[in-house]
């Protein structure tokens, strides 16, 4: 189980490094390369053992809710820069903004093993958790801003409420049998 979760945040180190590697934009850039640089931290703390981790506290730097108020303020900051649609965004604007939303995906995988390890009981720091949480809320907003105004983001349909019946598929026409 650790070691899922720890792998997971690995994947995203690399899927972010993807992503920054299309990123134009400088200080989006800088955010990302911080990010990849604190996810080997929350790397590091999923992958000790509670008996561990006070080493691990003593001579490595830990998550802090520092960390996840950073994320948070620079959510707010793209949010009151690049609005969001009313539906849901369906990914691929722009190639940056594809490979941001890989990583976001990514990211959810990754806290959806925190969340087993939590659940376990095997998650000594619950900041981690917290941080990776609002970490996938910023890659989707650093993919928004990738979009920019360069392209109308596409969105879905919100689901109706009852689908609609079908249209009735008309029958084969009948098939003459030759004499």
């Amino acid at each position: 189980m650790r070691t899922e979760a720890y792998g997971a945040v690995d994947e995203a180190i690399s899927s972010l490094g993807s992503a920054r590697a299309q990123v134009k934009d400088r200080g989006r850039h800088a955010i990302i390369l911080r990010i990849q640089s604190e996810l080997f931290t929350v790397g590091a703390e999923l992958a000790t053992d509670a008996a561990e981790y006070g080493k691990l506290e003593a001579h490595f730097m830990v998550v802090t809710p520092e960390f996840t108020q950073r994320l948070e303020a620079e959510i707010a900051g793209l949010e009151r820069r690049f609005p969001l649609p009313d539906a849901f965004v369906i990914p691929g604007g722009t190639p940056a903004a594809a490979e941001l939303d890989v990583a976001r995906t990514v990211v959810r995988r990754a806290e959806r093993r925190i969340v087993a390890l939590q659940q376990a009981g095997q998650l000594h720091n619950a900041e981690v958790l917290r941080y990776v949480n609002r970490l996938s809320d910023l890659v989707f907003m650093l993919a928004r801003a990738e979009e920019g105004s360069a392209v109308k983001p596409l969105s879905g349909r919100r689901a109706a409420r009852t689908p609609r019946v079908p249209a009735r598929t008309p029958p084969a026409p009948k098939r003459r049998l030759r004499a």
